[in-house]
């Protein structure tokens, strides 16, 4: 650490160098951590480092090399694939409730959807646009999961241009199979 003294800024303590340092590190929630706190401390806070040395800290990264990462605070789609890109692995939960209005655009968009034929349980086409969460969040590389605070959770398990398809699963049941380094399944058959 370097003092930092001047006539600018409030004096503060600041890293020598940002190698040390997570470039996409945020404060985090009282809904992050104990999201976290539904794993092992050992497996929390797990660094990596990039090909070019900066450091990158996952919220979770189970023995199987599963990362997990909690998003709470607003974040733009190039960093998202930044860091999916980079954990190759990796299943996203994000907060559903952070929106004032994203658990009502997300149950009209089940509630206008369809439900197409589906192995396993419902399954719900809904259209991107009637969701911000849907629309910010489908068509990534990995896995999605909304958490809405209650005990189950939604799963986009597929989308197409205009359109994600997405199904319910009790929260317990997800954090079971997390922790055996099993990230939710995509929808194989429509």
């Amino acid at each position: 650490m370097v003092a930092k003294c001047g006539p600018i800024k409030i004096n503060h303590w600041a890293h020598k160098s940002r190698q040390n340092c997570d470039s996409w590190w945020e404060a985090e929630t009282e809904w992050h951590r104990s999201w976290k706190d539904e794993f092992p401390k050992n497996w929390q806070e797990c660094s990596k480092r990039d090909e070019n040395g900066e450091l990158h800290i996952a919220d979770v990264l189970t023995p199987q090399g599963l990362t997990l990462e909690f998003q709470n605070s607003p974040i733009k789609r190039d960093e998202v694939e930044a860091r999916t890109n980079f954990h190759k692995k990796i299943c996203w939960i994000v907060n559903g409730l952070r929106l004032k209005n994203s658990l009502k655009q997300f149950n009209r968009a089940i509630d206008e959807g369809t439900r197409p034929h589906s192995k396993g349980g419902a399954v719900y086409k809904l259209l991107l646009t009637d969701s911000r969460l849907l629309n910010q969040w489908a068509g990534l590389n990995a896995p999605v999961v909304f958490d809405f605070g209650n005990d189950s959770i939604w799963v986009i398990g597929h989308n197409d241009n205009h359109f994600a398809y997405v199904y319910n699963l009790k929260k317990n049941l997800l954090v079971q199979q997390l922790k055996l380094g099993n990230r939710p399944p995509p929808i194989r058959q429509i």
